[in-house]
């Protein structure tokens, strides 16, 4: 539901639960899944052991070193897996495939004791080796691989014994864990995909109809537009999950996902299920909320007039109820932001100074804009954007409302002139770290700086971040979000919360803060 970025964009879009995605074939390690039309297991019959899951879209691409988006990162979470990961409900790197990991006093060198005993899907061992060489392939990628910097600082990668693996840096860089416990971290890919068929384009064909992880499913059959299969690995190294067989049924509408719920041929629903209409469940449903790094943003084209003008932008950030954004538009869903970086991720950060209206703007200081947001299912972002309508009008502005498409917010920085004079987005970080939500987000390069915003200091001083002992970047961090908030280039509307619904007969099932959308299909069981 993103546009594939270049290295330095280094975030996630959310188009506010709207998804958009490029339907891609993908398979296990073993022969090509099959593209067949769906079973009988994908009807309301299904087995106890299957879990039935809808997207509103396909996938993008099922490679784990291009794939950059949301909807579909449950497939890539079950099939790979990479040396850490976030323990449950929580922002603490733990290790995964790494058993333990340690850093050095300078921060240049990581050394990761490995899990012993793991297969990848092709049944070949998982190994130190494998780590150089799925650090490799992802580096080699370059543009081609949107994460791909969360690599850019290692220097190489030494291989002492099978079960240890030691990574060099070229530069002390603070986020480096947190890069490899991301969503969309540098994943282990066995060698059955990089080098039995790595071909001349690094395996990316090979990969786009199979898998070869570790995790614990594998991509067992797919039918483009309709559904996938995963299927529980008979060689994972981990706890055998509950679920047998996972069947994600592509289905393009809310409305019908909420009706196939109640009917009882779904299990869940994962995003966009309208806020309004959550206390209406039927007796077979529950709501699951749990805290989330989602950001509602406006950004401001400081660019252009009215809003190269310092005191108009805060006569804007002045105007806005941020407590009757929430209270309106989510319903229960959100929580008003207390910085400007999602919470959990920076324990100080300093007020934000919206709401309060000042009387009306000084001659010439109101007049028409314009107000871009992505559509989504829910209805939300419609919603936030019909207040931001009248809150606005309240200090001279009239404000002319326009739905846009994903790909056209990427290309809004190419025409700032031409570009909308404000947008509304939701967006998420890589990572549970200040640097990959700054930089990506108003540092002068970031991939979700829409609007342009250029501030030479900040990017300074979050470069000076980078190579900081941990207490030092916290403080420039702080430093940098408070100059944002200054400057009312981006304001924060709210914090919306993960809001899962499922079956009653559902239990169990862990959730990571910054991995949105998700539930470890894995620790899901039935009863």
């Amino acid at each position: 539901m993103k546009a594939h970025l270049p290295p330095l964009s280094l975030g996630l879009v959310l188009a506010v639960l709207s998804i958009a995605g490029v339907a891609v074939g993908c398979g296990s390690s073993r022969p090509s899944a099959s593209s067949s039309s769906p079973g009988a297991e994908g009807s309301s019959g299904a087995s106890a052991s299957t879990l039935r899951v809808p997207y509103l879209a396909d996938m993008s691409v099922p490679d784990p070193d291009i794939f950059y988006d949301i909807e579909g990162n449950s497939v890539i979470l079950s099939n790979y897996q990479g040396l850490l990961t976030y323990a449950p409900n929580s922002t603490r790197v733990v290790g995964l495939l790494a058993k333990t990991f340690s850093q050095s006093p300078d921060g240049l060198t990581y050394t990761f004791h490995l899990q012993p005993g793991v297969k990848f899907h092709d049944g070949t061992p998982f190994t130190s080796a494998s780590v150089a060489a799925s650090f490799h392939r992802r580096e080699a990628m370059g543009a081609t691989a949107p994460a791909g910097y969360m690599l850019q600082a290692v220097k190489q990668v030494l291989t002492p014994d099978p079960l240890t693996a030691i990574v060099k840096l070229k530069s002390r860089t603070g986020p480096f864990l947190n890069y490899l416990a991301s969503a969309w971290s540098p994943k282990m890919i066995g060698p059955l995909a990089l080098v039995t068929n790595k071909g001349k384009d690094l395996s990316q064909t090979y990969l786009q109809t199979h898998d070869d992880g570790t995790g614990p499913y594998l991509l067992s059959a797919f039918a483009r537009g309709q559904q996938y299969t995963l299927t529980a690995s008979p060689s994972y190294w981990g706890t055998a999950p509950a679920f047998k067989t996972v069947l994600i049924k592509i289905i393009p509408n809310i409305g019908t996902q909420q009706l196939e719920l109640k009917n009882g041929d779904l299990d869940m629903i994962t995003h966009s299920f309208p806020a309004s209409q959550l206390s209406s469940l039927s007796s077979n449903q529950t709501v699951r909320q749990y805290p989330s790094f989602q950001r509602a943003m406006l950004y401001v084209n400081t660019n252009k007039a009215p809003f190269t003008d310092p005191a108009a932008r805060a006569a804007l950030a002045k105007s806005i109820n941020v407590a009757q954004i929430v209270s309106q538009a989510y319903a229960g869903t959100a929580v008003v932001p207390a910085g400007p970086y999602p919470p959990g991720i920076l324990p100080e950060q300093g007020p934000l100074d919206y709401g309060q209206a000042p009387p009306s703007p000084q001659k010439g200081k109101g007049g028409p804009i314009t107000l871009a947001y992505t559509a989504d299912q829910s209805g939300i972002q419609q919603r936030v954007s019909e207040i931001l309508q009248s809150e606005l009008a309240s200090i001279g502005y009239t404000v002319t409302l326009k739905e846009v498409q994903l790909p056209q917010v990427y290309n809004f920085v190419k025409s700032l002139g031409s570009a909308p004079d404000l947008l509304l987005q939701t967006n998420t970080p890589d990572a549970a770290q200040a640097d990959p939500w700054a930089r990506i987000v108003w540092g002068s390069q970031g991939g979700l700086n829409f609007l342009g915003y250029k501030n030479p200091t900040i990017d300074a001083e979050l470069n000076s971040a980078l190579s900081a002992p941990a207490a030092r970047a916290a403080t420039i961090y702080k430093t940098v979000g408070q100059q944002l908030v200054a400057a009312h280039s981006l304001l924060f509307l709210a914090d919306p919360r993960d809001t899962i619904i499922t079956s009653r007969s559902i239990s169990g099932g862990d959730h990571v803060p910054a991995y949105p959308w998700q539930l470890n299909y894995a620790t899901l069981r039935r009863g």
